[in-house]
């Protein structure tokens, strides 16, 4: 009994294997495109999106004026919270109602005296559902 060998190709295997790494390739690269493509579109609808509430701070003197103008939750706004880094404030002095139509003016009075040096200063908002949200966090420069 004869057994008969066939020769190998290796020309084939070697088109086989360089197969297999360009269909993988290809699907790397549709996976990233979609990625960006879903990505970026995330994107563009979350900064066309409202923000809940805008606001401008401001410090005149020892007072922080919160000047609210607009947005989604506004509505809903029911207290603003001021928070100065390493400052500790009482509560009476750092909590304010809110205004009643949602837009206007929160002055807490006094609460910048002997504060100096750059500091992180955060609002933060509490709604109708007894949920919290920081609203706005800025650096501001105490002298």
């Amino acid at each position: 009994m004869a057994y008969i060998y066939k020769k190998r190709d290796p020309k084939k295997k070697r088109q086989a294997v360089i197969l297999f790494f360009v269909l993988i390739m290809a699907g790397v690269i549709i996976v990233s495109v979609s990625a960006g493509f879903f990505g970026s579109d995330y994107v563009v609808r979350k900064s066309l999106e409202d923000p809940d509430v805008v606001m401008h701070v401001a410090v005149s003197g020892g007072d922080v004026i919160i000047t609210i103008y607009e947005g989604r939750k506004v509505e809903d706004l029911r207290m603003i919270c001021l928070e100065i880094e390493g400052v500790s404030l009482p509560s009476e002095h750092s909590i304010h109602p809110a205004p009643l139509n949602g837009a206007g003016v929160v002055v807490f009075s006094g609460v910048c005296d002997g504060v100096t040096g750059t500091r992180t200063v955060g609002i933060r908002g509490v709604f109708a559902d007894g949920s919290t949200m920081i609203l706005k966090r800025l650096t501001i420069k105490f002298t």
